[in-house]
């Protein structure tokens, strides 16, 4: 998501390799980061966590903001339902 603009740029291979409903929920908790924050961008504070599986996709991050947004995004994406 670029918060500039507010839009969220998806590359259409997403699609193709089937995870095009993942990237949508995920990019989706990145906007609702930027509705939180009134335009700038905060974390939600919700009581979930990612699955283990994705932890090395959000540890990667060395700013620990970056990686708390990116926790919270990877914790609604794979949600068994997909959904909170």
């Amino acid at each position: 998501m670029r918060e500039a603009d507010k839009k969220i740029w998806i590359n259409p291979v997403v699609f193709e390799l089937h995870i095009g409903t993942q990237t949508l929920i995920h990019e989706a908790v990145h906007a609702a980061h930027t509705c939180a924050g009134k335009g700038k961008i905060k974390i939600l504070g919700l009581n979930i966590q990612p699955s283990n599986y994705a932890r090395p996709f959000f540890m990667r991050y060395t700013d620990v903001h970056r990686q708390d947004l990116e926790r919270e995004a990877y914790a609604v994406q794979t949600q068994p339902n997909g959904l909170l």
